[in-house]
């Protein structure tokens, strides 16, 4: 059995507009049984999330929260996050979890936004653009896709 390890190596091939599309694409899939655990050791937390969408997959994210980390230079924040076969259950791939928080979190923002945005929100943007340029001198060079 081969198990993928997936790093910060994976950021190159990944994009936003891609992740934006993929979790779009997400959403119109059965709903994810999702069920989650908190264990608590005074000010320490451990944090398990499993999900299971029908045909995909079911994914574990384990989270610990160790606020006093810092004082010997650690992050407060560490887990891992798994990934298994929907037919078989053996698991597929573990992936960094700073790199799934990383994504994760930013692209329901994009998502949300793309979702929320006005109609005309690039109209209005291309306008406060000019305006900041021809006012102040700066702004961004070219449209964002």
């Amino acid at each position: 059995m081969s198990v993928a390890q997936i790093g910060f190596d994976a950021e190159a091939s990944l994009t936003w507009v891609d992740l934006t599309q993929a979790l779009q694409a997400g959403h119109q899939l059965p709903k994810a049984e999702i069920s989650d655990i908190l264990l608590y050791r005074n000010k320490d937390t451990l944090l398990n999330r499993a999900a299971w969408i029908d045909g995909m997959g079911q994914l574990v994210k384990v989270a610990t929260i160790f606020p006093q980390n810092p004082t010997q230079d650690l992050p407060t924040v560490n887990g891992s996050v798994t990934l298994y076969d929907d037919l078989t259950g053996l698991l597929s791939a573990v992936i960094d979890f700073h790199l799934v928080t990383k994504w994760k979190t930013a692209g329901d923002s994009l998502l949300s936004a793309k979702l929320l945005a006005r109609p005309d929100a690039q109209k209005y943007f291309d306008h406060r653009r000019r305006h900041r340029r021809e006012k102040y001198g700066f702004g961004l060079s070219k449209p964002l896709a």
